[in-house]
């Protein structure tokens, strides 16, 4: 048996190919990194500009109720329940809604749908009211209930502002 051997010039190729490919490797991970990154930066500018976009909707422009306009509100309905066994639990604002929360000693001999109405009728300001002007574009809630708000019947008020 007879080996092969190798030439010195034939080894110094193989060898500077080899430490070639060591090199090139290196630069195609932080190619790969660089990528990444970039789709990363991207996506976060992406999802920036995304939720601008939501915070200018129509949703955000509603001015922000006043602390007079929350207590004048809250006034209102606790006036409409001073006598009685019914009374103003809360008056709860957020971004776009008004949530009235009424407490009632039991339940009404009413199902749902005549409750709704009920609320409609009776407990939603009328249309010529004056508290609709501290309202404003808010959507206004009133949720009748006896043990727990989550249990309570919620009813949306017409809004005068909103129907123009």
């Amino acid at each position: 048996m007879t080996q092969h051997t190798m030439k010195h010039g034939d080894w110094a190729r193989i060898v500077e190919t080899r430490q070639i490919k060591k090199q090139v490797q290196p630069k195609r991970s932080t190619n790969n990194k660089f990528v990444i990154i970039s789709l990363l930066i991207g996506f976060f500018v992406i999802a920036a500009l995304w939720v601008y976009a939501l915070d200018n909707t129509q949703e955000h422009q509603i001015s922000a109720l006043k602390k007079v306009q929350k207590e004048r509100i809250t006034r209102h309905f606790s006036k409409q329940f001073m006598m009685g066994s019914w009374q103003l639990y809360d008056a709860k604002f957020s971004k776009l809604d008004i949530n009235v929360l009424i407490k009632m000693p039991t339940n009404l001999a009413m199902n749902e749908q005549q409750i709704t109405t009920y609320i409609k009728d009776s407990i939603c300001p009328s249309l010529g009211n004056q508290i609709w002007h501290d309202v404003n574009y808010y959507n206004l809630y009133i949720n009748l209930f006896v043990d727990s708000p989550r249990k309570g019947i919620y009813t949306k008020c017409q809004n005068p502002n909103l129907s123009l």
